[in-house]
């Protein structure tokens, strides 16, 4: 009985032994993609990003770099994927939400930028973009009402952003409907 104990132990410690091995990997990939992104080799650094996820397939941190490196590439599709992914691991990464909903919106996909628009403000009601990015998918969509409620609300929690003011209203806050 002793011997298995022993060996289990053994067995143990050698499975932990591999799993810092496999996180020390991921993490000196990540270091050398952070070190690529400092030397502005956008390529260089996705490829080792992919990498990385790939040794650790929940490693937030290069799912977050990837997005930004891969947006910052011009592949907004690679990103979008990207930043899924990363949703699945984090639903309450708001950032990378509202990013994958003006992603959605600029390719007009206005229904699913809503649903991520919608997600975004039930964890962070007073988010700015994903109030403006509700309320441009909301209105794509001909749910004016829904659009004019979210800008409404943004007016009334940001009075100071130009971005929630009524189009038809001039400089004085006159409205300048007949």
């Amino acid at each position: 009985m002793k011997e298995l104990l022993i060996l289990l132990l053994f067995a143990v410690l050698g499975l932990c032994a591999q799993d810092t091995l496999h996180v020390k990997s991921a993490l000196s990939t990540y270091e050398a993609a952070q070190s690529a992104i400092q030397k502005n080799q956008t390529s260089d650094a996705i490829r080792l990003l992919r990498k990385a996820i790939e040794i650790e397939p929940t490693f937030l941190d290069a799912f977050e770099a990837l997005a930004d490196q891969l947006l910052k590439g011009g592949k907004s599709a690679e990103a979008g994927a990207a930043m899924t992914q990363l949703l699945e691991i984090d639903p309450d990464a708001t950032h990378y939400r509202v990013l994958l909903g003006q992603l959605l919106l600029k390719e007009k996909q206005a229904q699913r930028a809503l649903a991520q628009f919608s997600l975004a403000l039930k964890h962070e009601p007073g988010n700015a973009e994903a109030l403006l990015g509700f309320a441009a998918a909301a209105k794509q969509v001909g749910m004016n009402d829904r659009a004019a409620q979210a800008l409404q609300r943004g007016r009334k929690l940001y009075p100071a952003d130009e971005r929630f003011k009524p189009a038809n209203v001039n400089a004085h806050g006159r409205d300048l409907r007949p």
